[in-house]
């Protein structure tokens, strides 16, 4: 299998704090082996299912890099989204930049790991659309017109 940008297989096991990375495969070479095989190489013999897996790298497209999971993370899988997000976290930890784009995690295709590490922030960053109104809302130094009186009957 052709591999179009410069990619790692990643195994990570946030549990353990185990994270095996593949080989690092350029522009011109295929594929080597499987997820499975460098579970194999790494001596990893049982508990596979407690490894995130995915692809984990930088291309043409992905100047900040891009971490993929394969298979997706689905947030409706709480126990794997937990240890998918602990994958995000150890990789912010050790270098991804807020820019790197994340790959089939939660309800998004792709969202850059600063919306899912940060949210909260990203939220402050723009102003409601209230403060904004109240920002471009012309001075309140209107003079105010006097009530008309009810004439006596």
């Amino acid at each position: 299998m052709y591999c179009p940008h410069n990619l790692e297989q990643f195994n990570d096991n946030p549990k353990s704090g185990v994270l095996i990375l593949g080989y690092q495969y350029e522009k011109t070479n295929s594929l080597w082996g499987s997820h499975a095989d460098d579970l194999a190489m790494a001596g990893i013999k049982q508990n596979f299912d407690d490894f995130v897996r995915g692809w984990v790298g930088t291309g043409r497209q992905y100047p900040h890099g891009v971490i993929h999971f394969a298979p997706n993370i689905d947030s409706r899988n709480i126990s794997l989204f937990e240890k998918g997000f602990d994958t995000l976290e150890m990789f912010s930890a050790n270098g991804a930049q807020d820019k790197t784009v994340v790959r089939a995690f939660g309800e998004h295709w792709e969202q850059p790991l600063s919306s899912i590490l940060h949210p909260e922030s990203e939220r402050e960053k723009r102003a409601s659309i209230r403060q904004q109104l109240k920002e471009n809302a012309p001075p309140k130094n209107i003079p105010k017109k006097k009530a008309k009186q009810q004439p006596e009957r």
